[in-house]
């Protein structure tokens, strides 16, 4: 399996990386190294860490995301994480991180079937 760097974007001075799939030990290698260049770049002040196209994380994965968050924080860099879909949050969430990192607030889910429509009265 061929592992893929992250999709790394600049825009002034927030840096945006999107993690795509696997993020597993093939991935780190890729992975790593790009957000390590990323954080080179002149007069950053915030780091996005997007999640959200994530299938599956291990604890090499989980062992990136933590010496990121502490370079940045170490560098004051502003961090957010945009959280990865449920079984990636549990695993966050097993190993005592959820709450240690700065995930941004999941947006509510509406249930089908309850668009706001009255029933009754």
């Amino acid at each position: 399996m061929h592992a893929e760097p992250p999709i790394i974007t600049v825009a002034e001075d927030t840096a945006t990386a999107v993690i795509v799939g696997d993020f597993d030990m093939p991935t780190t290698f890729a992975t790593e190294p790009a957000l390590e260049r990323t954080l080179q770049t002149p007069g950053l002040r915030g780091f996005t860490l997007d999640l959200s196209r994530l299938t599956f994380i291990d604890s090499l994965g989980l062992g990136v995301i933590l010496r990121l968050a502490n370079e940045l924080d170490a560098r004051g860099i502003a961090m957010r994480i945009v959280p990865g879909p449920p079984p990636v949050q549990r695993v966050f969430a097993t190993a005592g991180m959820a709450h240690a990192l700065p995930f941004e607030p999941e947006p509510t889910r509406v249930p089908q079937g309850s668009r706001g429509e009255r029933t009754g009265s």
